[in-house]
């Protein structure tokens, strides 16, 4: 599947959807659900960051408050799921994706970026490992045009979907100033996300 756009390559995969969730919000919900639509993933898994190697020094809630809020986002949602894989892993893709395979050899996998992340993919750890042995499921950004340059030889499907505009970033930064959140983060979730964001901001002075 080098270098692939044919999507019927998809068929029976599964998605894997990693990042900080810092916090999840309905743009994370949005995408997984979109790949569901428009593409033959049987299913995504949302994988919750234990440590993140390019956001050390950010602000987040710890990983059992950021998998409590996900597991609760997506519990009405049969075709989405939720991993602790790298609650204590390395933090790096290679080492995720192989423990992935390794616990279930016969299941193919995708992993989902953005394509914002493309030129700064030569840098991820072990990128000769994933090259050869990961598929990335690719999400164009809007007015970014990806061509076979851009996707640096590697095992790639690309995915243009509609994108949404919200962003964990965005929804700290209103916290931060006491204003609301809702419309950004599922409804059921939008006190609890608030509450504890509000008192993590608290004790940083």
């Amino acid at each position: 599947m080098s270098k692939s756009r044919d999507l019927a390559a998809l068929h029976g995969c599964i998605a894997i959807l990693g990042g900080s969730f810092d916090p999840i919000h309905l743009g994370h919900l949005h995408i997984a659900r979109q790949i569901l639509e428009n593409s033959q993933i049987k299913q995504v898994i949302f994988v919750p960051n234990g440590r993140h190697n390019f956001k050390k020094d950010q602000l987040r809630l710890d990983f059992e408050q950021r998998y409590a809020l996900v597991q609760e986002a997506i519990k009405d949602e049969p075709r989405f799921s939720i991993s602790p894989l790298d609650k204590d892993g390395s933090g790096y893709t290679a080492d995720l994706m192989r423990s992935f395979q390794s616990q279930n050899p016969l299941q193919k996998y995708v992993f989902v970026i953005g394509s914002d992340n493309l030129p700064g993919l030569k840098r991820w750890f072990d990128f000769a490992w994933l090259k050869d042995n990961t598929v990335f499921l690719v999400i164009p950004r809007p007015g970014l045009q990806i061509g076979e340059a851009d996707l640096l030889g590697i095992q790639a499907c690309i995915l243009d979907i509609e994108l949404s505009s919200v962003s964990a970033t965005q929804i700290r930064e209103k916290i931060k100033r006491g204003q609301s959140i809702q419309g950004l983060v599922s409804q059921g979730l939008e006190e609890r996300i608030f509450r504890l964001y509000s008192e993590l901001f608290a004790c940083q002075g």
